[in-house]
Order: structure tokens, then sequence, then C-alpha cells
């Protein structure tokens, strides 16, 4: 509402702003009542906005299940320090055992030389370049001077060269070059022509790649440029840190089913289930005695939303039937429960059929939705949540629109309010210069009635 200066009356002596202050409070209970709609209009966008967050964790945590790649998860154990044993998802069943001893480790190319000089700023070279040859390939360096800071500085600040730079003081005024690959294995090994001022190069590491002995009876040796190694079982990445004593026993890396990691998925999408519905109840709880209603009451398409999410339970798993064998059920209350015991057993037994709970293979009811629990589920959220023509997501937008229109009409009473308040003001400043005349008048009469005495 528009609210003005002061014109109270000099000659009425009236309280004209507080006047007019009250009569715009009748002439702005029109905006008011849109200022009031605004408000509740944003609780009840925001209130779909908190379903929607709820049933977006649920469909985020249903596609997590609803991935085959989820379900052929694996865990590994090393039975030796010596070796980091990893796994990651793949498309087909991981487990069994490797068993081996690490016999070499990965080391980088090394070269060093002979010759010394007395300070890093001395020459080390006798023509304007030299050469660098690593894997079959030879690239020419060309340093700023020929000093042996120069060279360094022009092998670190060449890239992709593969070989990095290194002044060393072998002793107090003794300077020399040493020079390493920047990789490991047998491809890091190079050669230098052209550094003729340091004398012949010796290798002070041999780049070599590591290798690990597979087998006991007999085994037989697998190669890597690095100290990783992956791929030994279907997923399985082994990195080794140390190399092995002919008297240490071999390393056994077993690979199993993570049949806990998959428990844990289908607990978090029932845990987001249970989230939905709670948030649901809370914003469409109707008015219970003294305690208010929340600002979805009533709201049958919510109420029918929560509905759903209860019959992706409800109603199954197709051919397979209740949801129940793989620890999965409704409560008295409402919620959804996950036994992990009855859900472990069930995988441990026929992890095929398992997961044909979960992502089914048929679809009875012909609505185009496979009959496993996290396909339905994926499909309930995704139909709520899909921008623009998700079910919350229309809801959002169409209460955004009215709460813009509402302002819209707000913003034109403002133009309203304005005018009519200089309207009054203009009024009263009239009425005062009406009375300020007229007491003049009456003064003036008084004064020539005074006179004729």
């Amino acid at each position: 509402m528009v609210t003005g200066g002061s014109v109270d009356g000099l000659i009425s002596g009236m309280s004209t702003s507080t006047v007019i202050s009250q009569l715009m409070q009748v002439e702005a209970a029109p905006q008011t009542a849109l200022k009031s709609k605004v408000s509740a209009q944003q609780k009840v966008v925001t209130s779909y906005q908190s379903i929607n967050t709820k049933m977006s964790a649920l469909l985020t945590a249903a596609k997590a299940l609803n991935d085959p790649v989820a379900w052929k998860g694996a865990t590994a154990t090393s039975s030796s320090d010596a070796v980091v044993a990893t796994t990651t998802a793949s498309g087909s069943s991981q487990s069994g055992s490797l068993t081996f001893s690490v016999k070499k480790l990965a080391s980088a190319h090394s070269l060093v030389y002979g010759g010394r000089v007395a300070d890093t700023t001395d020459s080390v070279m006798n023509g304007s370049s030299f050469d660098i040859t690593i894997n079959g390939q030879t690239k020419t360096v060309t340093p700023a001077d020929t000093s042996l800071k120069g060279v360094v500085d022009a092998i670190n600040k060449t890239a992709d060269l593969g070989v990095k730079a290194t002044a060393i003081q072998a002793a107090p005024g003794q300077y020399t070059l040493q020079l390493t690959a920047t990789t490991t294995g047998t491809d890091s090994v190079f050669t230098v022509s052209g550094l003729d001022g340091l004398g012949a190069d010796t290798i002070a590491t041999q780049g070599d790649n590591a290798v690990l002995s597979v087998g006991t009876t007999n085994p037989f040796e697998v190669s890597s440029s690095t100290n990783t190694f992956k791929g030994l079982l279907d997923g399985l990445t082994v990195t080794a840190s140390k190399v092995q004593a002919p008297t240490d026993p071999p390393i056994t890396v077993t690979v199993a089913s993570d049949t806990e990691g998959i428990a844990a998925k289908v607990q978090a999408m029932v845990d987001a289930a249970n989230a939905t519905l709670s948030e649901i109840a809370t914003q469409t709880k109707s008015k219970s005695g003294g305690i208010a209603g929340g600002p979805l009451s009533g709201n049958s398409s919510m109420q029918s939303l929560a509905t759903t999410v209860l019959g992706t339970v409800s109603g199954g798993a197709g051919t397979l039937g209740s949801l129940k064998d793989v620890g999965v059920e409704l409560t008295r209350d409402g919620r959804l429960s996950f036994n992990k015991t009855t859900f472990l057993a069930a995988l441990n037994a026929d992890p095929v059929k398992t997961q044909s709970y979960f992502i089914g293979t048929t679809d009875i009811d012909g609505d185009g939705v496979k009959d496993g629990f996290a396909d339905k589920m994926v499909s309930v959220a995704n139909k709520a949540t899909q921008t623009n023509t998700g079910t919350l997501a229309r809801f959002i937008a169409s209460g955004n629109d009215a709460i813009t229109e509402l302002n819209n009409r707000i913003s034109d009473w403002d133009v309203r309010l304005a005018a009519r308040q200089e309207t009054l003001q203009r009024q009263f400043t009239a009425m005062e210069t009406a009375l300020g005349k007229l007491r003049n008048q009456s003064s003036w009469l008084a004064g020539q009635l005074s006179s004729l005495g």
C-alpha cells in the first residue's frame, strides 16, 4: 500500500495524515487480499517442491538399482599388503581368486652424466641443440644458452618430451645432469646425443616393467608398464607396492559378489520411498482441532501419488509373486519395510531370480513397464518429476504462473493506490486552504463590525 507525507491541518487542527492513512487502508483492502493469496500460493508451491525433491531422490535410488551392472558388483580382498586390489562393476558376474607373487616393480629410465662443471652457468654443450630419443621418436631441444641451467630449463619446458632434467651437486663446486623419464616401464628407455660437454652418460635406473608371477605349480608371468595390472579377472585391478622376497608366501586376491552393496541399494530405495511418503503425508495432512493442516490438505493428486508408490510393492513382481520373498513388504502404517536377511538369503540362493524381482522380465498388465520393483518405481518417480511434463513439475509451474499473475495485479494496485493517495492529499490540502480563507474572511468581518460599534 502506498503511503505519503504529512498534510496535517494547521487550520482544522485535524490529523489529516492519520485520516488519509486510514482511508488508504480501506482502499488497499483488495491489494492486501491479493498479497495473502500470494503468500498462500507460495506455500503451496514450496510444498510441491519439497515433494518433488524427495521424489527425485527416489528416482535416483531406483535407477541405481534398476541398472543391471549394479548387480554385477564385487569386492576384492588381498592376503598381503604388497598389493591393493579393487574392482569395478562390469557387465558380467565377477567371482574367483588369483594367486601370484610380485617379482618386479615398474621403474622409470634414468641417466646421469659422468662429467662435472664448477657452476650451473657453465656450458655443457659444444653445439646449439641436442636430441632425445624415446619410444622410437626423436625430438630436438634447443636451449636459450648452452649452460647446465639452460639445458635443464629447456628440457623441463619442452611439452611432451617424456623426460625431465635435474642439475645435481655431486660435491661442492661439482655439478652434473640427471635425466629421468616421466613414465615407467620398458617404453621409458631413452637416449641422448649432443650433450658432449658432460662426457658420457650412464644408466642410473633401467626403465623396466612390473612383473607378476601368476600361479604356483606352473607359473607364468604378466607384465605392466606401471605397477597397476588391470583385467587379470573381469573388473579387477591390482596395484603392486613392493617386491616379494623368494621366501614370502604367494599373494591371493579373492573376488566375490558384493551382496552387501546390492542390499544397500535396495535399502536406499526403500528409505527414499518412505521419505517421499512421509513428505506427502506432511504436506497433505488435514486440520485436526487446533493443529493446522498442510498447504496441500485434501489434495487428491498427491494422495494418489502416495497410493501409486505403495502400489509398486502391493502389486508384486509379476509372475514371480510377492516381493516379500526378497524382503520387501508394506507395513500396517502405510510404509515400506526391508528385511536384509531375507534378501541376502534369496540373493545367495538364486542371484538371477532375485534380480528379476527388481529388474523385471515380464509386463503382465501391458502398461509398457516391466514388473520389477525397481522398474515400477523408476516409472512412478519419472512421471512425477520429469521436467515440464511431470505431475509435480506441472503443478510447480502452474503455481509459479499464478504467483506471477497475482504479483502483476498487486503492482497494478500500487499505481492505483498512489493516484488515490495523491487525490486525497490534494483534497485535504484544498480543504485546509478553504478553511484558511474562511478564517481570514471571518477575522475581517469581525474587524469591520468592531469598527462600526
